[in-house]
């Protein structure tokens, strides 16, 4: 029996239309990627048009200002590893270890390790020496990431060799960065489990008793 026209358009599979906070975190993924590959100069709105698929039109409509893409995508960021981090730490129970622990882990997640996140980190880095915008987005979330991780450290048991907190702080965030680039360089050397077992023994020293 031959199907209807009729029959055959019912049995097409409808194309279900993205949210606009799904079709934003597309967008934004695609602006990582781009910028992973391409570099600042290369990941321009156009690029990431061609891209995503999209006309420069529905950039638009997403983002306050098209033309400064990657400052918007650096800060959409910086504010989801913040949450990220801070869910970790309100869900790994009221000890403080086992709140350093979920930190480590969350920044190590598969989510936020990525080749193409952490090299469009590095890039943001880089921006961050040359244009302001870029500098206060950054000074703004070391300032809140460092105090998500002094709430957590300052409630560790101090013992009579333990650093002033600051520089307990300092030496354990820049830690965390540099294994991160570590795990960026080479997966297979440094992998996520081994990072943060390095994060949590660093700590360990510094509070020893």
């Amino acid at each position: 029996m031959t199907a209807t026209h009729s029959d055959a358009a019912q049995a097409k599979p409808r194309r279900t239309r993205q949210t606009p906070s799904v079709r934003r975190q597309d967008l934004l993924a695609v602006t990582v990627s781009c910028l992973a590959r391409l570099g600042p100069r290369g990941a321009t709105g156009r690029a990431i048009c061609r891209e995503a698929g999209v006309s420069h039109g529905l950039l638009r409509h997403y983002f306050r200002n098209p033309d400064n893409l990657l400052l918007e995508t650096y800060e959409q960021l910086c504010e989801q590893l913040l949450v990220w981090m801070t869910d970790a730490v309100a869900a790994s129970g009221d000890d403080p270890w086992a709140q350093l622990r979920g930190l480590f882990e969350a920044v190590f997640a598969a989510e936020w390790s990525s080749a193409d996140l952490i090299a469009a980190w590095m890039a943001f880095w880089q921006l961050a020496r040359s244009r302001e915008d870029f500098a206060e987005v950054s000074e703004s979330f070391n300032l809140r990431q460092r105090a998500l991780l002094q709430s957590v450290v300052g409630r560790l048991p101090q013992g009579p060799a333990t650093p002033p907190l600051a520089d307990a702080v300092a030496v354990i965030s820049a830690v965390m960065d540099g294994l991160w680039i570590e795990l960026f360089l080479s997966q297979a050397r440094t992998p996520a489990d081994r990072c943060v077992a390095l994060c949590e023994a660093t700590a360990r020293r510094l509070f020893a008793g």
